[in-house]
């Protein structure tokens, strides 16, 4: 080897490990630096959220017992919204409209759409009879909502309208057997652009959906997670339209880390293990101001790279994230919420 390639070579190997070392020293910086949480009790010790929206200033809290939260950060206080005898969980809050709509899971799927007065209206057409709702997602006054299969086929809807109103897509999915949504955090759901609607699915069989035509027609992705009832893909996150995070892995065996959360760099079409994964199974993936945050039974994860390698950011259960312009929010056990610092990239 001459002395120009040697040059070259050690020149390459010390802007690498420089790299490497600058990293290493952000991440232990993060670390330290998010140790500190505020913890609000919002409600009932005996419930805990799945859906969770922050949205103009406030938070939006839906619980486990169907009761929506409403809690003023600024004040620190919080007032029931919503509370009515046999609604079942709320897995997932988004809004449309200036109205807030509850996702409601259970035999016979629900909206509860709550505008700026407070006026309360239930959207329940008979499409949705015998229905499990999964997750929905808003991009103005265009929704996408995905639920669990009947009769083999996937349940898939679309509105225009704010979701007062809403049809079935035109392009059916079979599914698999053993193959459905996980409800963990409303967030196996996401639309991508007005006419980009994506999910995954999980159980016997993990995949991922993506139609760029409001639903006509899907690519399908087979995703390689190990079947069973508990595995699977539970939750998504594209940050645009190339770069994107899938997360799950078995919710009654958490510690289980490997093959369990994938990223993407091509919108989808191929999915890639994570160089550092996270640290077991993930019911929510999330990401503000460029970085990801995920969450499951034994804390929360983040990554700064796009979802190539994640570092521990808190212990413990969490089941859902959201963020405001300044804190993390993160919904835990014992009718509580938790704030943590954001990370700042620099």
């Amino acid at each position: 080897m001459n002395d120009l390639n040697q040059n070259f070579l050690a020149s390459t190997i010390f802007i690498f490990l420089s790299l490497s070392v600058f990293s290493q020293s952000k991440t232990k910086k993060y670390i330290r630096k998010n140790k500190k949480v505020e913890v609000i009790n919002y409600g009932d010790s005996s419930t805990y959220a799945r859906g969770l929206l922050y949205y103009d200033g406030r938070l939006f809290i839906g619980n486990s017992d169907g009761t929506i939260v409403f809690h003023k950060p600024e004040t620190r206080k919080s007032q029931t919204i919503f509370h009515q005898e046999r609604i079942d969980e709320i897995r997932d809050i988004e809004t449309s409209d200036g109205k807030i709509l509850a996702m409601h899971s259970g035999d016979n799927g629900k909206i509860i759409s709550i505008d700026l007065n407070g006026n309360t209206k239930i959207i329940a057409p008979q499409m949705w009879n015998g229905v499990f709702l999964d997750g929905m997602d808003f991009i103005d006054n265009r929704g996408f909502m995905m639920g669990d299969p009947v009769n083999g086929v996937f349940s898939l809807f679309h509105t225009q309208n704010g979701g007062n109103s809403w049809e079935p897509c035109k392009g059916k999915i079979k599914a698999e057997k053993g193959e459905a949504g996980f409800a963990a955090s409303g967030t196996n759901v996401q639309m991508l652009n007005d006419s980009t609607y994506a999910f995954v699915s999980g159980g016997m069989k993990s995949r991922f959906f993506k139609s760029t035509n409001n639903g006509e027609s899907w690519r399908i992705v087979d995703l390689p997670y190990y079947p069973g009832e508990s595995t699977g893909a539970y939750s998504m996150h594209f940050m645009n339209d190339s770069i994107g995070v899938i997360v799950g892995g078995d919710y009654l065996s958490p510690e289980l880390k490997n093959n369990i959360s994938f990223y993407t760099e091509d919108g989808g079409e191929s999915w890639y293990n994570m160089r550092k994964p996270v640290r077991g199974y993930r019911s929510c993936v999330f990401s503000k101001n460029g970085v990801y945050y995920s969450s499951g039974r034994n804390g929360i994860d983040f990554s700064i790279d796009d979802g190539k390698s994640w570092n521990p950011f808190a212990n413990g259960q969490y089941f859902s994230l959201t963020a405001s312009k300044t804190h993390l929010i993160a919904t835990t056990r014992y009718g509580s919420i938790q704030l943590f610092e954001l990370i700042k990239i620099k």
